[in-house]
């Protein structure tokens, strides 16, 4: 009788040991770590262990973390620890897209979370019950403390979070102060090269260039950019992973050995300094009270045309309604020698691509329900290559009636990576390849008459200084010899590489998928 107490008595050590174990795994997953070592779930067990010893500690302390991590583990599992591009992206994001968002998180993830919060309580009742107090014994302690010695690991998380929040609290805080004049001083236009009279710098949004068929994907969703006169670049990285983080870089000019955005060296404030008239055409969103890095470059245009304001009134609004914007304002009656640039940012492929193309019909839907987000993608490239042509042909009509010369630059901010979530291949920024970082760079001009492709290596830090000599800008801080369009390839390739070498490299795992007959 007495052994089968004992017996009992081990089971029962040995479960409240797996279930302590467990929890502290699937906590440190849900704060972004992917592979939690040893050490680190030790750690963790030592925390709960030592909180244990306390009832207040371990409820008013304990239960406190456990909610904040299960809160943030469906976004930990999906999309890894804290970051300030993650945070950014909150502050940036809207009501629509907050859900769109969390539509991409599998449900087992939010399973996960729940299991932290029962596993926690479940673990506390089960040891007062039985009389198991780990505290106590010492040689577990000293056992897990050796193990665990130094390391912090379960306060990274919480450190990412302070640290990311800090960093987005200071950037936001000098956007809003940022008041001072342009950085820039003077600027003219060059003389002796090719000027046109109207430019338009199309943003696209999460399109990464090997799913287009201009760029060799095999479905033939790119018709108007793969038969138009002009030039592809084969080769420009973005600035980062996401959008705040890639176009504060790319639309400002930093430092050489920096990655930090100078937004007193803004494209906008630069083309305004030659005599430039500036709008900005946008399907993204606009917070009001606390300006993005992106919606601040943009009030600094003359005109500013926001489709969808703030986060509460927000609307799924089409990329098509911005071509009657564009329209508008290019019939608008300029002086022939005032030069005009047109930045339009579209809404494109973010952040659910079958939400992008409800107002487009998908030509290229699969029997297999794996590859339906696959498919829309595809389709909302076809999109956007659709209302490239519609900008230009807007422009090729305006020419014919003033005779208005132009230029139009097509970029994309980043790409996206492929993820299983719920049995369905999905393109996000979950667990991110490099391949995210490979986007399209196009030029059509009023008097292209071939089409060329280059291949070289562009570097999205650089784009700053490249849209000032596509502009035709003159400034003594810009390099007069960089050009976006040349053979050459930047000579940053180890800076970029540092500061993205912790992404995966995708060339096995990230390929793009050929849905044909799927």
């Amino acid at each position: 009788m007495k052994q089968s107490i004992e017996l009992k008595k081990y089971i029962l050590i040995i479960l409240a040991l797996v279930i302590l174990a467990t929890l502290s795994k699937v906590m440190l997953l849900g704060t972004g770590n992917a592979h939690p070592t040893v050490r680190e779930i030790t750690l963790v067990c030592f925390l709960i262990i030592i909180l244990s010893s306390s009832n207040k500690a371990y409820w008013y302390i304990g239960f406190p973390i456990i909610i904040v991590n299960a809160l943030y583990t469906p976004i930990g599992l999906n999309f890894g620890e804290p970051t300030y591009q993650y945070i950014s992206s909150v502050v940036a994001t809207d009501a629509m897209e907050s859900q769109e968002f969390f539509t991409q998180i599998p449900i087992k993830n939010y399973l996960f979370a729940i299991f932290i919060i029962v596993a926690f309580i479940y673990y506390r009742k089960m040891t007062i019950k039985n009389g198991i107090f780990f505290y106590k014994n010492k040689t577990l302690l000293v056992f897990l403390a050796i193990i665990a010695l130094i390391n912090q690991s379960p306060f990274k998380f919480f450190d990412n979070i302070y640290h990311s929040i800090l960093n987005v609290k200071n950037e936001v805080n000098n956007l809003n102060e940022f008041t001072k004049k342009s950085e820039w001083g003077n600027s003219t236009l060059k003389v002796g090269t090719p000027q046109y009279d109207d430019y338009v710098l199309i943003i696209g949004e999460s399109v990464r260039r090997d799913y287009m068929n201009a760029y060799g994907y095999p479905i033939k969703n790119t018709p108007f950019i793969s038969k138009t006169n002009g030039v592809i670049v084969e080769g420009l990285t973005s600035g980062g992973t996401n959008t705040v983080a890639s176009l504060r870089i790319m639309l400002t000019q930093s430092q050489k050995d920096e990655w930090l955005p100078n937004y007193g060296l803004n494209f906008v404030d630069l083309a305004k300094s030659a005599g430039y008239k500036v709008y900005w055409l946008s399907n993204q969103g606009f917070l009001g009270e606390f300006d993005t890095p992106i919606t601040f470059i943009a009030k600094r245009s003359d005109i500013k045309k926001f489709n969808k304001m703030g986060a509460f009134n927000s609307k799924d609004t089409s990329d098509f309604s911005l071509v009657n914007v564009f329209q508008q304002e290019l019939d608008e009656k300029v002086s022939k020698k005032q030069k005009r640039l047109f930045v339009i940012h579209l809404y494109g492929s973010h952040p659910d691509a079958c939400a992008r193309i409800e107002d487009y019909k998908n030509n290229y839907r699969t029997k297999d329900n794996q590859f339906n987000n696959i498919s829309c993608y595809v389709a909302s490239i076809e999109k956007t290559d659709k209302i490239l042509g519609l900008i230009y042909n807007s422009l090729k009509e305006q020419q014919k009636q003033t005779h208005r010369s132009f230029s139009m630059l097509y970029f994309a901010d980043h790409g996206l990576s492929h993820s299983l979530i719920d049995d369905q291949i999905k393109l996000n920024l979950s667990h991110v390849s490099a391949k995210v970082l490979n986007i399209p760079l196009m030029m059509f001009n009023s008097d292209s008459n071939t089409k060329e492709i280059i291949k070289s290596y562009k570097s999205g830090k650089l784009f700053t200084t490249g849209l000032a000599n596509w502009l035709n800008i003159k400034n003594k801080k810009i390099d007069p010899n960089y050009s976006l369009f040349s053979s050459y390839n930047d000579d940053n390739l180890d800076i970029f590489k540092n500061k993205f070498n912790e992404l995966r490299d995708g060339e096995e795992d990230d390929l793009p998928i050929d849905i044909r007959g799927k």
